[in-house]
C-alpha cells in the first residue's frame, strides 16, 4: 500500500509540474524550443519526400520568430515539424 502511494505521489508531482512548467513559458522560450527542435528534426528527416516544404515552413517561422512574432513563428514551426510527422516539443 505504502509503494501505491509513493508511485501516485510521485505521478501527480511529476505531472504538476509539467503543467506548471508549461504555463510559464513564454512565446520567445516556445520560438526557441522548437527551432532548437526543428534544427534537430532536420538532420535525420532530409529524405523525407516532405522535407522540402516543411523546410520552407519552418525558415518562414524561424524568421517570424525573429521579428518578433512570435505567435506566427510557433505556428509555422509547428506546422513544419507536423509535416514531417514529428509531435512538437513546446
Amino acid at each position: 500500500m505504502k509503494t501505491y502511494l509513493l508511485i501516485s505521489t510521485l505521478a501527480a508531482s511529476l505531472l504538476a509540474s509539467g503543467v506548471a512548467y508549461a504555463a510559464g513559458t513564454t512565446n520567445a522560450e516556445k520560438c526557441t524550443a522548437l527551432t532548437t527542435q526543428w534544427n534537430e528534426v532536420a538532420l535525420t528527416h532530409k529524405t523525407n519526400a516532405k522535407f522540402p516544404a516543411a523546410q520552407k515552413e519552418a525558415d518562414a517561422g524561424i524568421k517570424m520568430c525573429h521579428a518578433s512574432d512570435s505567435p506566427t513563428g510557433i505556428q509555422s514551426l509547428d506546422k513544419a515539424l507536423n509535416m514531417l510527422g514529428v509531435k512538437p516539443s513546446a
